[in-house]
């Protein structure tokens, strides 16, 4: 549910911005990158509508969020297909909590596994996250680049909701051969590479969520999880701080 009023921040809104600068909101938009930047990267991009970018008024550059905006200061954080790429989930979260008021929330829009081309792929166990936050990780690990590039597969949802396709018979996007040779080449570069870092089916992720909420006391209740709906590919979630 996208807030009526307060003051926020939207995440990574590209040419399609959930919360647009009118009416009784106060939003500010996040983004890794300035908006020529972003320009650049998709101009050739026949999805992207470039014309559509906003200015972008909290460049992180990777930083965490926290480091930009006062504590307690915020209602509400948009993040819709954001959370699967951040390469810590669980300091990303905790870092939206610093910076909302007790009943602030961060809304949800995240992939389910199942229905994307992340469906070949095993899911993110809670070790994994607990890897990512303890190492204070700022990029996605090279095991997160293997699995990416030699598992992704091309479907639609609604291939996988017809029963069309199957993990096991859903095709391939690059065979293996071209994807060790992706693979080789990107251990020698030093720039960021992009991957879903995470992974869930609407169930998994509200246990996961949970097991680490327990184990690193984050002030937060999850008040509510839209399921993955027959024919989609995402499902919804809201986090409270408390």
């Amino acid at each position: 549910t996208i807030p009526e009023q307060g003051s926020g921040i939207e995440y990574g809104p590209l040419h399609r911005t959930l919360v647009p600068k009118s009416g009784s909101r106060s939003i500010r938009y996040v983004d890794f990158a300035p908006r020529d930047v972003l320009v650049k990267k998709y101009e050739s991009d026949p999805n992207v509508d470039v014309e559509l970018i906003p200015d972008i008024d909290i460049v992180t550059d990777g930083r965490r969020v926290d480091e930009f905006i006062d504590p307690d200061s915020l209602d509400f954080v948009v993040a819709s297909h954001i959370a699967e790429h951040v390469p810590d989930l669980v300091g990303w979260i905790q870092a939206n909590l610093n910076i909302l008021r007790i009943g602030g929330r961060i809304e949800f829009a995240f992939p389910d596994r199942r229905y994307c081309f992340d469906l070949a792929k095993q899911p993110s166990q809670t070790s994994d996250l607990i890897a990512a936050y303890l190492e204070e990780r700022t990029r996605p690990s090279f095991q997160q680049q293997c699995d990416h590039f030699f598992n992704i597969r091309q479907v639609t949802p609604s291939q996988v909701w017809n029963g069309e396709v199957t993990p096991k018979t859903a095709p391939l996007i690059h065979q293996p051969h071209k994807a060790v040779d992706i693979l080789r080449a990107l251990q020698k570069r030093s720039d960021y590479v992009d991957v879903h870092c995470w992974k869930f089916s609407d169930t998994e992720f509200f246990d996961t969520i949970n097991t680490v909420r327990a184990l690193f006391d984050l002030p937060f209740q999850i008040v509510s999880l839209f399921p993955t709906q027959c024919g989609t590919t995402e499902f919804y979630a809201t986090l409270e701080k408390t």
